[in-house]
């Protein structure tokens, strides 16, 4: 079976009904591969997915496309093998929500939340040691793909390029993402003003030999003296520019 899940991580997504779809008629040893591009979501929709995939009994491959972050990190540790573009990256954090009500109603989001942050965190811990990942949830950290395989979080880096974003619930997080992927392709400036420094280059070595060619038959006619001088039948500078 083959799949992506882009976007939002949330029960709406079309890609993750697409998903549960197939999984209700696929055969329980047949190979994954499901592709992950996404700034996450819903916490327990990707603690289920993760454990989806790691419960699946055929080889489940997962591949980064662009982001995978928050929820989407969470969903590709249920893979037995995660592989990420050289260009892309994974975050990591802490669950968050929004909450609003009394001293009371803050204390008991704030236990909570803590809780769910417990459950996160054991998503990760068959890939990196508990002390260690606990920081990196408390840091809320961003990796590169490099970084992503130093720790453990990924087994392969792949070379591509990386695929936008698209996000309603992290719309800045997704712009911020999409414009480094922008700006770190190649102008055209650069490339034409490289090629503009190789003309003048090739330019400058004509000039230096047609020099050296007019040295030279001056050498030649003066060691002849009884002879009238013969100029060249063809413009030399012409010849050389055509070569």
């Amino acid at each position: 079976m083959k799949h992506k899940i882009k976007g939002d991580i949330i029960n709406w997504n079309s890609s993750i009904w697409d998903f549960n779809y197939q999984m209700k008629s696929i055969k329980e040893d047949e190979d994954i591969d499901l592709s992950v591009n996404s700034y996450g979501g819903d916490a327990f929709l990707g603690i289920d997915i993760c454990n989806t995939l790691k419960d699946h009994k055929g080889l489940v491959t997962v591949t980064i496309t662009g982001m995978a972050a928050s929820a989407a990190s969470v969903i590709c540790m249920g893979a037995d093998k995660i592989r990420a573009h050289a260009n892309t990256m994974l975050m990591v954090h802490n669950a968050q929500t929004f909450v609003a009500g009394d001293a009371k109603k803050l204390r008991k989001a704030a236990d909570d939340v803590e809780k769910v942050s417990q459950a996160v965190l054991k998503s990760y811990t068959n890939r990196v040691d508990l002390d260690s990942m606990k920081k990196l949830l408390d840091d809320e950290t961003y990796f590169t793909a490099e970084e992503a395989l130093k720790y453990g979080l990924i087994d392969e880096i792949i070379d591509a390029e990386p695929e936008e974003v698209e996000s309603e619930i992290f719309e800045n997080k997704a712009k911020e993402f999409n414009n480094k992927i922008s700006s770190a392709s190649i102008p055209k400036q650069t490339i034409s003003a490289s090629s503009e420094i190789d003309e003048n280059k090739l330019k400058q070595m004509f000039a230096e030999l047609k020099n050296e060619l007019k040295n030279e038959i001056k050498n030649e006619l003066k060691k002849e003296p009884d002879q009238d001088p013969v100029e060249p039948k063809q413009n030399l500078s012409t010849l050389f520019l055509h070569l």
